[in-house]
């Protein structure tokens, strides 16, 4: 099997002066990720890689970069899946870890069971080795403080903003599939809300026969429709194409609940899905020694793997 990396950083509304810098971001991230598949690593471990090069980033949405709550704290949910042997790790509510996706792959491995949350979660990130960052705070970024400040000053509507949750899919010579979601939230939740994200079914899926996704966009409505394992496992039923089920089903949700969203993926056959009704998702996938990648709806560019992408204007 040819191995291949895809993954997007986040479903919304991008402003002209952050594309360039999510771009970037994608396309690096894609490379990260490729290089654990190119020396013969495993789907699993590519993903952890490309979701920890967009956490460590400050364009994104995951880690450093997250959006705050009400209260002005970053509190992250992640999740993982081996298409293997169907093992899953999420986390929800993790505050001061540059890495919740890391985390979640030791949920997954080691703690027996496939959610954590709660000074539970807290206990097992010590156990495990995990260090918290001190003082408290340091994934704050002055975006999202003043992303914040905009919220409270406008209608509060919870689907304003650029989105940014980060997630990858991979499948490596094996054949294996995973998928990787991280995600700092939505701007001005609740404390303690939980969105798609660390879902498995909604946020989440991998199964070698059926592939992989990641979303990203209104998590309170990919809930409701447990989007990720619906699109692949409809496309099984029906015999059709991932990307033309994927396209249909957002427009469905979105019809019937409102918001919008986007996922990337691939099929059990190693067959790229990119699918967006928002403005925008950067998003880039490697294959050899090529890089794919966008952001507007339709917007498709190739490049080698070593160049970096000139900037696109979102016009």
């Amino acid at each position: 099997m040819e191995p291949v990396l895809i993954l997007h950083g986040g479903a919304g509304t991008v402003s002209e002066d952050r594309a360039a810098g999510k771009l970037r971001g994608v396309v690096l991230a894609a490379r990260v990720g490729y290089q654990v598949l190119a020396a013969n690593g495993t789907a699993l471990e590519a993903v952890v890689q490309a979701v920890r090069s967009m956490e460590a980033d400050r364009f994104f949405n995951a880690g450093y970069g997250s959006v705050l709550n009400v209260d002005g704290d970053v509190e992250m949910d992640a999740s993982i899946m081996d298409g293997a042997t169907r093992a899953t790790g999420s986390l929800s509510g993790i505050r001061d870890l540059l890495h919740p996706i890391s985390l979640s792959r030791e949920v997954m491995l080691h703690s027996g069971h496939n959610f954590l949350i709660g000074e539970g979660l807290k206990a097992f990130a010590l156990e495990r080795g995990f260090r918290f960052l001190e003082p408290p705070g340091q994934l704050v970024t002055q975006y999202a403080k003043d992303s914040l400040e905009a919220w409270k000053e406008s209608d509060q509507s919870y689907r304003n903003g650029e989105g940014g949750t980060v997630g990858a899919v991979a499948i490596d010579e094996q054949g294996n599939i995973a998928a990787a979601t991280s995600t700092g939230g939505v701007t001005g939740k609740r404390m303690g809300r939980v969105g798609d994200t660390p879902i498995i079914g909604s946020g989440t899926f991998a199964d070698n026969a059926l592939g992989g996704i990641s979303l990203t966009g209104d998590g309170d409505i990919i809930m409701k429709v447990c989007l990720a394992f619906d699109v692949l496992r409809t496309a099984q039923l029906t015999s059709r194409d991932v990307q033309s089920v994927a396209d249909e089903l957002l427009d469905a949700m979105s019809a019937a609940l409102g918001g919008t969203a986007g996922l990337v993926g691939l099929d059990g056959a190693g067959n790229v899905v990119v699918a967006h009704n928002s403005q925008h998702m950067a998003w880039a996938y490697q294959r050899g020694d090529t890089v794919a990648y966008g952001i507007s709806k339709d917007d498709f560019n190739l490049q080698p793997a070593n160049e970096n992408p000139p900037f696109v204007s979102l016009v």
